[in-house]
């Protein structure tokens, strides 16, 4: 046996006005499909669940017994009607990203503040740092910023692949360094200095590693940090000369440290990984559209 909850209303509204034109006029139904309706449903109970009594309706003992189940499965679909109707206009839901440490504290923070201000009700779930790009998480999140476009490689090919923003990588060093006062630094340079980097991993740092590969620069000493906020901490204190993207240094005025553009020039580009179109929750294309993001701008794998 199979019931239709629309059967099931509509034999609750009948039981509450006590007749079939009534029931259909709130129904907004001609009264020959409300009659379908309560026959079909009859017939699938098994028995009669109500009688005409003198031109009214009279429940049976069986309709009488449904009744509390049916009030029951009306307000459970008027529960459901509120939460869908919320879920449609963005008063409820969370946005799910996976990003890097760097994008986390740099990049996402005026986005997400717009975001905000545009969908007060709806929950960010902000996860940073390598470890929860490796994991299964990355299987269900709405977005995934990362900083190498080599690492797409690592995701199904279901995933469509933006390109975020593109950054100058400038060279950092302590203002009375030998080298802070010249317009520009090569890697040739460096060679002897100390430097200070991130983790193999970073996208700066694997930009970096490919440049000095390619001017044939070995750096001889060198110090690893886990986070942007070490480079900047450590090049203060004078341990080395560092690599930030510019967008970094323009947040963080506070460092006591001198700027300097590198030769050759080199660019740190992030990207943005969401599931393909019609994958996507409505949140996720809110924010998309928050970010002004086209097909037409997806990235090959």
């Amino acid at each position: 046996m199979a019931l239709d909850s629309e059967q099931l209303l509509t034999f609750l509204v009948l039981a509450e006005t006590g007749s079939v034109s009534e029931t259909a006029r709130r129904l907004h139904r001609g009264q020959p499909a409300i009659s379908g309706r309560l026959r079909k449903l009859t017939e699938s109970v098994g028995e009669p669940l109500y009688v005409h009594d003198g031109g009214k309706i009279r429940l049976t003992d069986m309709g009488l017994a449904l009744l509390p189940e049916i009030q029951r499965l009306r307000t459970n679909m008027q529960v459901l009607e509120e939460f869908v109707g919320k879920k449609q206009n963005l008063e409820l839901g969370t946005l799910r990203l996976v990003a890097t440490s760097l994008i986390v504290n740099y990049h996402l923070p005026q986005v997400l503040h717009q975001f905000r201000q545009q969908y007060p009700h709806i929950n960010l779930l902000i996860h940073g740092g390598e470890r929860y790009w490796q994991g299964s998480l990355v299987e269900r999140v709405d977005g995934i910023f990362f900083e190498n476009r080599g690492d797409a490689a690592q995701l199904s090919t279901s995933y469509d692949i933006y390109l975020w923003h593109r950054d100058d990588i400038l060279a950092i060093m302590p203002k009375e360094h030998p080298l802070a006062d010249q317009p520009y630094v090569t890697l040739e340079q460096l060679r002897d200095y100390p430097l200070v980097w991130r983790e193999p991993s970073s996208g700066t740092r694997r930009i970096l590693e490919k440049a000095f590969l390619a001017r044939d620069v070995q750096p001889t000493h060198f110090i690893e940090v886990a986070d942007v906020e070490s480079v900047g901490a450590l090049v203060e204190a004078g341990l080395g000369i560092g690599f930030v993207p510019r967008s970094v240094i323009e947040r963080r005025r506070d460092w006591q440290v001198q700027k300097v553009p590198a030769i050759p020039s080199m660019k740190l580009e992030t990207y943005l990984a969401v599931p393909a179109k019609e994958q996507r929750s409505r949140v996720l294309r809110a924010f998309l559209e928050l970010l002004q993001f086209s097909a037409a701008e997806n990235i090959e794998q």
